[in-house]
């Protein structure tokens, strides 16, 4: 009766223990494959580029982030063999260090398919592999294709790939094509070759040692299978191995144990203490028992699959989101690439125009065309530097060149500029207000800059005001700050504007036809200068007040 017992409940371990090899086999599958999509998307936007090319570092750091519960390290081989790029300095070693390595890196070329290496003997500190995808050749420089590949410690295997599915009973294992131990739930041997006899085999009864040494032989050729072996202590152990196939090929093998006395003691044992019951009750008991264990084991195994397949779904959305988010990113840099180079070609052929129209315009004043062409000459203008203005900050390479400049002066010469470019139907004063006292004028600042902010803010003040007074106030803010402060009395600002007010592209003016660059190019430049800028409507409900703050010194 007891035997009976335990083939049943044997036989069901042996069923539950594949499936979980299966399943955790199936998973670190999906996890591997997500890491050589990503790489091989990788390599496909660096292709044919400068390694030191302000897109191709920044793909390569996307990279790096994107895989970083995995590695810090990406590195870019060349077809040459030269390390064009490492996240991390000790892998210039490793290549320098085994020819194994350098076929690591190889064979991905070769193949021209994603690759999973086994151990890397490299001269670095822990031994590591490699996950890597081919870089496609540029037409012109066929040896800057190569590989691109991340670099996984072999000790961070386990917690990786492993420990989402331990257990206090069961023991993992994960083994390389070539045979090497990439992760071992104990902790131990990792590095190390599993067929060898003074690893695993030494943990082992010898009795069941040939046997296991068969499977483990297997394991290394990709097959899958269930063993019952016993250790050192006399503990009957059952093993349940399933390869790890990724694009179709065996890369490793996943082998899951656990003790079956952990599953069989407590049930066996029922019937040892109660050898008195009657046969019929021994019968009652072990078909209850056997019907609660098949029952509760299905149940479990249904629950786990459930659970598994949600997490694979979950898992496959993340990667397509992932995927999409770093399309994305290469997108928005190739649009900052066109814009910029299109606002530099833009600046050549339209410098010739408005010279020769302000040329025309001297020499025939009336004529109405001719001051149409200038006028929109000059916004094109206007345009294409404030989107290299926009360029330079977002690449954070807008320098200011500072020099010692008198405020009052500056604002005097904005203020009789924007009163030449009023049209004559505009009934505007505008009156400068000084507030600070005399000795506070010459300031340190970028003249041209703070001209800039200036004549765009005035500007607005005066495209949104028919008729009435704007003030310019100039005034001390405190100890060592000036603040100067452009008042309307326009109809002031667009209540939908006002959260987004110092924005990119933000813009409600039919009149002016700006491009809502200038008030983002303003709170840039003031920033810069270690100053402070905010606009609101008045209080008096008419008109709007913009004012920025600048250091004395």
């Amino acid at each position: 009766m007891q035997s009976s017992i335990t083939q049943v409940v044997s036989q069901t371990l042996e069923d539950n223990l594949a499936q979980d090899a299966r399943a955790v086999s199936d998973r670190i599958s999906l996890r591997l494959t997500n890491i050589e999509r990503g790489l091989s998307d990788s390599a496909v936007a660096i292709s044919g580029k400068d390694p030191a090319g302000e897109s191709v570092q920044q793909t390569l750091l996307l990279t790096k982030s994107r895989f970083s519960a995995y590695t810090d390290d990406i590195v870019w081989v060349s077809g040459e063999g030269k390390l064009l790029y490492a996240s991390a300095g000790n892998i210039s070693n490793l290549l320098a260090s085994e020819p194994q390595s350098k076929l690591s890196f190889d064979l991905p070329t070769k193949r021209n398919t994603p690759y999973v290496s086994s151990i890397l003997d490299g001269t670095i500190s822990v031994p590591v592999f490699a996950v890597a995808a081919p870089v496609p050749p540029s037409p012109m420089n066929e040896t800057m294709g190569g590989v691109l590949a991340a670099i996984v410690p072999v000790d961070s295997a386990g917690s990786i790939f492993l420990d989402p599915y331990m257990s206090e009973n069961k023991s993992m294992l994960l083994i390389s094509s070539d045979g090497a131990i990439l992760a071992h739930s104990p902790g131990l041997f990792i590095g190390r070759n599993a067929v060898d006899s003074s690893v695993l085999l030494g943990l082992v009864s010898d009795d069941t040692r040939d046997e296991v040494k068969e499977s483990l032989q297997l394991m290394s050729q990709g097959e899958s299978g269930v063993l019952h072996y016993t250790d050192k202590g006399g503990h009957q152990i059952l093993m349940a191995y399933t390869p790890v196939m990724v694009n179709g090929e065996h890369v490793w093998t996943v082998a899951i144990s656990e003790p079956t006395f952990v599953v069989l003691r407590p049930f066996v044992s029922i019937f040892m203490e109660r050898q008195n019951l009657s046969i019929i009750a021994l019968v009652l008991i072990t078909a209850i028992s056997a019907i609660f264990i098949a029952f509760s084991l299905v149940f479990n195994r249904r629950l786990f699959f459930t659970v598994n397949k949600q997490d694979e779904k979950i898992s496959r959305q993340l990667s397509e989101l992932t995927a999409a988010y770093d399309r994305l990113k290469e997108q928005e840099i190739i649009k900052d690439e066109f814009i910029n180079i299109a606002a530099h070609e833009l600046r050549t052929p339209v410098l010739p125009i408005v010279l020769s129209a302000e040329n025309l315009a001297d020499s025939m004043p009336d004529n109405s065309n001719i001051r149409i062409i200038l006028r929109n000459a000059n916004r094109i203008t206007k345009l294409t530097n404030d989107i290299l203005d926009v360029s330079r900050i977002e690449s954070n390479t807008f320098k200011l060149q500072k020099q010692k400049t008198s405020i009052r002066s500056l604002i005097d010469e904005v203020i009789q500029d924007a009163k030449l470019k009023m049209s004559k139907e505009q009934e505007v004063q505008i009156i400068f207000q000084e507030k600070a006292p005399s000795d506070v004028d010459d300031v340190v600042i970028d003249r041209g800059r703070i001209n800039q902010v200036l004549v765009n803010l005035l500007d607005n003040a005066v495209n949104f005001t028919k008729s009435g007074v704007i003030r310019v106030v100039l005034e001390q803010d405190g100890t060592n700050r000036i603040k100067i402060s452009i008042i309307d009395s326009g109809k002031g600002i667009d209540p939908s504007v006002l959260p987004k007010l110092f924005g990119k592209f933000v813009t409600k003016s039919v009149k002016a036809k700006g491009t809502g660059l200038g008030l983002y190019l303003c709170k840039a430049i003031v920033e810069a200068h270690g100053g402070t800028i905010f606009g609101a409507n008045n209080a008096s409900g008419e008109g709007a007040t913009f004012s920025f703050t600048l250091p004395v010194s």
